[in-house]
């Protein structure tokens, strides 16, 4: 049992102790499951924080949402481990391991290809370590680059290219100071300088590594471009961005703001890519973007809602032709296709799971 805030309660948490208002009475027994109306019920109450155990509900939710992952959580966790080996590689020797980096993109490009569907989960590797997540967010950011490309008709050896652009993108951070990199406060002037140099960092590396295909290194150098030209380091804008460079800036963005850090804490995905669509066409690509939403939906896998029968449930899948209308398992109940149940809808969301 422990003690948690209200505004930390959520689903897969049950009430460890009887919960009584100020007249003694109880309101809410021992057991209960917390969910949204029990929480408005507490607020009602004045009650702010409760004691509570956890369930092991995401057992049964990566159970169905892994029938439509286009990964699977072994080829997942092995490359989460292969990429850490390039890594590790580089800030001993600076060299990079080109062989294994095209291994684990093409390891992850084959998944892609053979699991690609309508119906689409998309795990991605949390972050357990700050000093792991650049490993972490590379290999998300080559698994999000890789969905846009596939959305755009990219295939084959480019489909391949994006894979290695997205999964070396970071490696200039290498060069950057851990405690610039981990710093739990807002840089200074002079250490975001040398943070955005990353990017010409990385440029560097992968030249002097026999790295030559000026895409692949578009999209290391041009990622944090913008479409508007207020990017960096060039302050380059729409065409004279690269593709690669396009994709993967949105993908690092995606992965960055939903991902735990030092100086933050993680966005859901929903709200994340409100953002992105709300900053299209000034920071981002629009038609990578809709690549994001048609992989994602609208609702990503995790999202907490409310349907318009009154139930609570769980996203576990997005439906690419039909955003809005995602797969979703009913807390206790079955799981269900808003793209044939018509008489549903959404009518609100309410939290996250994060699905691994």
């Amino acid at each position: 049992m422990k003690i948690v805030p209200l505004n930390k309660a959520k689903f897969g948490m049950v009430l460890a102790m009887d919960i009584r208002d100020t007249t003694g009475k109880v309101i809410l027994k021992k057991g209960t499951e917390v969910n949204e109306i029990v929480i408005y019920t507490l607020k009602k109450a004045g009650i702010f924080n409760i004691p509570v155990k956890k369930l092991d509900v995401l057992k049964e939710l990566k159970k169905e949402a892994e029938n439509h992952g286009v990964i699977s959580k072994e080829k997942l966790d092995l490359n989460y481990k292969r990429v850490k080996e390039v890594f590790k590689t580089l800030e001993k020797s600076g060299d990079i391991d080109i062989d294994l980096v095209i291994s684990i993109a093409a390891s992850i490009k084959e998944d892609l290809e053979n699991n690609y569907s309508n119906q689409l989960f998309v795990p991605l590797k949390k972050l357990r370590d700050f000093d792991e997540y650049l490993y972490s967010h590379s290999l998300n950011v080559m698994i999000i680059s890789s969905l846009l490309a596939i959305e755009n008709g990219i295939i084959g050896d480019e489909l391949l290219n994006v894979s290695i652009s997205a999964l070396l993108h970071d490696i200039g951070k290498t060069q950057v100071p851990i405690e610039i990199m981990n710093a739990p406060r807002a840089l200074t002037e002079s250490e975001m300088n040398t943070m955005r140099n990353h990017v010409l960092f990385g440029k560097k590396l992968a030249i002097e590594n026999n790295i030559k295909d000026p895409n692949i290194i578009g999209g290391i150098y041009e990622h944090h471009e913008r479409i508007d030209g207020r990017g960096y380091l060039e302050g380059k804008k729409k065409e004279q961005i690269t593709t690669f460079g396009k994709i993967i800036s949105i993908a690092d963005v995606y992965d960055a703001l939903t991902s735990t850090r030092s100086y933050k804490g993680p966005w859901t995905p929903y709200k994340t890519i409100s953002f992105i669509l709300t900053n299209v066409e000034k920071q981002f690509d629009g038609t990578f973007a809709q690549g994001l939403i048609n992989a994602f939906g609208i609702y990503p896998s995790g999202t907490r809602v409310q349907l318009s029968d009154g139930k609570f449930g769980t996203v576990i899948a997005s439906n690419r032709t039909n955003k809005i209308r995602p797969l979703i398992k009913i807390d206790h109940g079955d799981t269900i296709d808003l793209s044939e149940e018509k008489s549903l809808r959404i009518t609100k969301v309410l939290d996250y799971i994060y699905i691994e």
